[in-house]
């Protein structure tokens, strides 16, 4: 294991604030594609960006105006402008072990690299370079002194739900740090999370430096599913158990007290054979991290109308489980203590794994099948009781953590009688299942076939699978997905409602790449049966397999975005141009965003195309 004052060399630090960088740089360019479709000043992010750049209406702008503009501007004063970018060569733009095309964040990234050696050779003195170094000098001197202290981050209330306009608005308080703490807090997580990593145990699939079975990528949300779908194989002649378990509001209810004794222990596990290592400095970080900011004492109150007018949010508020808190006893005179930890924080996921690895220690010893992805877990077994045993014991342990599992629903709780008349009920069966579908924690219940009493679906992280084998996605991804779809189409009919300034082919043509890249991702027809579809709605469900759930949703998400599009052709008139200020350009090339374009296709029948015969 290296030092950790060796995490914070130059070249690591510079590669953070070009990834930084390039996620500007893609948010600007979809705005950018929105301004060039209309005139209207409400879109033309120049305009507001640099409004935003200048010090009028201080006072009354809201804390994440003032974080931006802070962020923005040290950004622009240690990296180059943009037009000074160097332009990377045609292979510095394929991927060295996929051989595709890299995305527009790695490109913005390697041409920023790539442009901060090329200044150190030929004009190491350019000022913004100067204030670079001087950027890193402060950073590394920091970090070296065993001092540093971390600012109390910005809280940004992220909507959600749809906004409201007359009722409540729940909200989820996420935390920004100012840039130096993000690279400081990003390195020390990086060293952090190499160091703990052996000690955490395999069930666990969230924030770590793990490599997958094939040792090709670090373990994801998908491996969780293949490990899902082995176990039902082996136990294909059995009635198994599931208990699918999560917990209410984890960031916002971890105790400071609780997470430093259980980092103190794993900083002690290593010390034991390795007594040489000083850990004095991450774990000033680590502690730190947990000073700067507590729920209960950091993010603002309901009655703080001037915080909730200051984002435009009527009846905003921050949902917290202070009742529950209370009910299970868990703290004398909670004013006395530091509860929660920051949402968007870097050391927060590690976190997560150090309190989490105590309950996934204490399961695993029933034997039961167990997994565990940041906060959701899963227990599956053939006999009720072990998994009975091992939900028990998972909820004894999280309140031992002082930590709120949510309410589970037992096998009898997830069905209900249905409402519906008596036609609708033939049609339909006399039992909902929509108390299935609703609960987060439940069970044990009987996966199986229904017609033996049993519940056909088990649900994890983002997936359902069947008890014969079958993936699809969960109801809310996919809900998710089709909203998504809408989003866009609507965001480009706002922006060209008044001032639409390019033609009706190039507004719609502007919309259907976006809906395609966000999609299946950047796929032409010279790719289309190839393309690594990075970035993209398809790559966050790599385990979908064609069947006849799965179809079902993949043609939806096609007949919903082809619906959206043509509606939008159908709507959109030409705008009126006067002669003389008519720009004339090629004609354009007309492309059918079918086959090759469509989820189906990249999602269901290129996976059976490219699956060995």
């Amino acid at each position: 294991m290296k030092e950790f004052e060796t995490y914070f060399s130059s070249d690591e630090i510079v590669v953070y604030l070009c990834k930084l960088r390039a996620k500007v740089a893609n948010s600007r360019n979809k705005r950018h594609l929105i301004h060039l479709l209309t005139d209207s000043a409400n879109f033309n992010y120049h305009v507001k960006d640099s409004e935003k750049l200048l010090n009028h209406d201080e006072e009354n702008a809201n804390g994440f105006l003032k974080y931006e503009k802070e962020f923005l501007n040290q950004l622009n004063k240690i990296l180059p402008p943009r037009k000074k970018w160097v332009n990377l060569g045609g292979d510095s733009r394929i991927d060295k072990k996929t051989k595709q095309l890299i995305s527009s964040s790695k490109r913005n990234e390697y041409a920023l690299i790539k442009t901060i050696k090329s200044y150190r050779k030929k004009s190491p003195k350019e000022p913004w370079l100067l204030a670079l170094d001087e950027f890193i000098k402060d950073i590394q001197i920091s970090v070296e002194s065993g001092s540093y202290k971390i600012s109390t981050p910005t809280v940004f209330p992220k909507l959600k739900n749809e906004k409201q306009l007359n009722g409540e608005n729940e909200c989820r308080p996420i935390c920004l740090f100012n840039l130096k703490d993000r690279i400081i807090l990003s390195i020390t997580n990086k060293y952090l999370t190499r160091l703990f990593d052996p000690y955490f145990e395999d069930c666990s699939y969230a924030f770590r430096s793990k490599k997958n079975r094939e040792g090709t990528f670090i373990i994801n949300h998908h491996d969780c599913i293949k490990e899902i779908i082995d176990f039902r194989k082996k136990s294909a002649n059995k009635v198994l158990w599931v208990a699918e378990c999560d917990m209410e509001k984890f960031y916002d209810t971890v105790d400071h007290k609780i997470a430093k004794v259980l980092y103190d222990e794993l900083i002690n596990q290593y010390t034991k054979s390795n007594p040489s290592y000083d850990f004095s400095k991450p774990s000033h970080l680590f502690n730190q991290f947990l000073e700067c900011y507590a729920f209960n004492i950091n993010v603002p109150l309901p009655e703080d109308t001037v915080y909730w007018n200051s984002y435009n949010i009527s009846k905003g508020y921050f949902k917290w489980v202070s009742k529950e808190l209370s009910e299970l006893g868990y703290y004398e005179n909670i004013e006395n203590e530091r509860i929660g930890i920051p949402q968007g924080g870097a050391l927060s996921g590690l976190i997560a794994n150090i309190m989490l690895n105590v309950a996934d220690k204490v399961i695993l010893q029933t034997g039961a099948f167990y997994l565990r992805f940041c906060d959701d877990m899963i227990i599956l077994h053939p006999d009720k009781s072990t998994c009975e045993l091992a939900k028990e014991l998972y909820v004894n342990t999280l309140k031992g953590l002082k930590l709120v599992p949510h309410q589970f629903k037992t096998d009898i709780e997830l069905v209900a009688k249905r409402k519906n008349t008596s036609k609708e009920r033939k049609k339909l069966g006399m039992n909902s299942y929509e108390p299935f579908w609703k609960g987060k924690s439940k069970g044990p219940y009987k996966w199986g076939p229904l017609s033996d009493g049993c519940f056909p679906w088990v649900g994890f992280v983002g997936y359902e699978i069947h008890h014969e084998g079958h993936v699809r996605v969960r109801k809310k991804s996919f809900l998710k997905e089709l909203n998504k779809q809408k989003e866009v189409v609507e965001e480009i009919k706002k922006a060209v409602k008044h001032g639409m300034r390019k033609s009706k082919g190039s507004v719609t043509e502007s919309a259907i790449h976006r809906l395609v890249g966000m999609s299946v991702g950047r796929v032409s027809l010279k790719n289309y049966e190839t393309v690594s579809n990075d970035l993209c709605w398809k790559n966050g469900f790599k385990e979908l397999m064609p069947n006849k759930y799965s179809i079902q949703q993949i043609k939806e998400l096609d007949r919903n975005r082809n619906k959206l599009y043509y509606d939008l052709v159908k709507d959109l008139t030409e705008p009126e141009t006067d002669e003389e200020n008519k720009i004339e350009s090629k004609p354009r090339q007309i492309v059918h965003f079918n086959k090759p374009f469509s989820y189906f296709y990249q999602v269901i029948e290129r996976k059976g195309n490219e699956e060995p015969k």
